[in-house]
């Protein structure tokens, strides 16, 4: 392929998983509404054994994309709730398949215990197992063996799904009710309870697989300093499930109550991924530019633009809640290349720590870093050096991986930008040089039939000097060219994802660009 991405396999690295991540997020939030069954009264002390089996069909837009079943089991004093997700992403033609097994032991008056998870992204599973005590909470994410432990102060007051569900029954179902809960999920927090504010309408007649039913609405918002997601349920007067309506990134994720039959029933994933290409009014050469002047917004009634990052590269300007004005320019690294390793800041640690994603103690990655690295010890070379190794050896350019983790990577040597940007990642901090990713745009002359695109990709930033300096394993790039777009950047360090997915959900469709200027090398 050329530097210019004229080749189909560099402009595929542009799909990347946040959109999938971000569907997957809209699941954990659905419910999290009063999705359980049997009479009200009676589920706040439940009998022995279990008493709880829903069956779910997870659609976007018109289309099943996959299905949810959770069952809640009483064993003495523990509540059980265990949840099953699976739904499947056509990405241009590659299918992803990605489910997660969620349980969580509770106590009956619904103190959390402990919680498990497994993820399985394409053909690799990341356990994830959480103990609570004392206050705090203990993680720990398996993954080719390879464990990585963190513990946090558990979130005062937060609950699990059998606490949020006792709060909904006993706050009650009557219209004009309102009341917050404060959720723990390690899928979008390790560390800060997400609120969730749930407001009771009117009774409404909706369709649920074409039966008409008298249902309850229950309108919800998910906060997080990223942003907000609303939601709408709609459940009967005893709290079964009947539909759960999510907007995400413009489009509408629908969670319809029915039996495990239907829910099985196999389906066709739809393809989103060519609608989230940004069209621009002219060709762009990589190679050439020097810098860049744009003008980005976000269409859609209460849709934001995220702040833009400021980096090496990129200088934010005149910006307002859903349009932003920003210059890209190319980094002159000469006064880099020789700069000494020095210690790093204390705020720079949080970028040199191992994390589930970025695993930079697993020794096949430190082994990996010192051949790559070689002899040589200043950050900048060292960047380069790993830069095209990370490159090279990720012989496969697949979207059909997961979202990989750099352990996954280093084995399997295949992904997209994800894979390219989480295992450079890793090999820095193995190298001592503190690193993190950037989730934003980047331009390709084709793809999927369309020219002059820019689509949503990943790429790594390494600390050198005290700047954050952009390198680009998937585009070949050390000297990266200014035809991209930060949206957002992330140590990794959390076990969730739902963080980064957030800062960009509102902008993964309805997004324009516009070149203001241009300038040549």
């Amino acid at each position: 392929m050329d530097r210019n991405g004229s080749a189909v396999g560099n402009g595929r690295l542009l799909l990347t998983r946040r959109f999938t991540v971000i569907v997957f997020i809209g699941v954990l939030v659905a419910v999290r509404s009063p999705v359980r069954a049997g009479d009200p009264l009676k589920l706040l002390d439940p009998p022995q054994g279990q008493f709880a089996d829903d069956w779910m069909l997870l659609m976007l837009g018109d289309e099943k994309v996959g299905y949810a079943n959770s069952t809640i089991t009483r064993n003495g004093d523990t509540i059980t709730a265990r949840m099953l997700t699976v739904f499947s992403i056509a990405r241009a033609d590659n299918k992803v398949e990605i489910s997660m097994l969620q349980t969580a032991e509770e106590t009956v008056d619904g103190h959390p215990r402990e919680f498990e998870s497994a993820t399985k992204m394409g053909i690799v599973e990341t356990r994830t197992r959480g103990v609570i005590a004392d206050g705090k909470v203990k993680l720990s994410t398996t993954q080719f063996g390879q464990t990585t432990d963190q513990t946090s102060e558990f979130p005062p007051g937060a609950v699990m799904t059998w606490g949020s569900y006792r709060i909904t029954i006993e706050k009650g179902f009557a219209p004009g009710t309102t009341y917050d809960i404060d959720v723990y999920e390690p899928a979008m927090s390790a560390e800060k309870p997400i609120r969730a504010h749930f407001e009771v309408g009117e009774k409404k007649t909706i369709d649920v697989l074409g039966k008409q039913r008298e249902a309850v609405e229950i309108r919800s918002t998910l906060s997080t300093p990223q942003g907000e997601m609303p939601s709408v349920s709609y459940v009967d007067d005893k709290g079964n499930p009947l539909r759960v309506e999510v907007q995400i990134a413009g489009l509408k994720m629908t969670m319809v109550a029915a039996d495990r039959e239907i829910a099985l029933r196999e389906f066709n994933p739809p393809e989103f991924f060519v609608d989230t290409l940004v069209p621009v009014d002219r060709s762009l050469d990589r190679g050439t530019l020097a810098a860049v002047d744009y003008t980005i917004r976000v269409n859609g009634a209460g849709r934001k633009l995220p702040p833009l990052p400021p980096t090496a590269m990129q200088t934010p300007g005149e910006s307002d809640a859903q349009s932003a004005k920003l210059r890209v320019r190319r980094v002159d690294t000469r006064a880099l290349r020789d700069a000494p390793i020095v210690p790093p800041s204390e705020e720079l640690n949080e970028f040199l720590v191992s994390s589930a994603s970025i695993n930079s103690k697993d020794p096949a990655i430190i082994e990996m870093a010192a051949n790559a690295a070689g002899d040589e010890t200043r950050p900048y070379y060292v960047a380069d050096r790993l830069r095209t190794h990370v490159t090279d050896i990720i012989k496969e350019k697949s979207l059909a991986v997961g979202f990989g983790t750099a352990s996954e990577v280093c084995r399997n040597r295949e992904g997209d930008c994800t894979e390219h940007a989480v295992l450079l990642a890793a090999l820095g901090r193995a190298r001592g040089i503190p690193t993190r990713v950037v989730v934003g745009l980047a331009y390709v002359p084709s793809f999927a039939g369309k020219t002059n695109v820019f689509g949503f990709h990943m790429w790594t930033q390494f600390n050198i000097a005290g700047q954050w300096i952009d390198l680009d394993a998937a585009l070949r790039e050390t000297d990266c060219s200014p035809a991209r777009i930060a949206l957002a950047t992330s140590g990794l360090n959390d076990v969730g994802i739902g963080e980064i997915a957030f800062a960009i959900m509102d902008v993964i469709t309805g997004l324009k660009i516009e070149i203001v200027a241009v300038e040549e090398r």
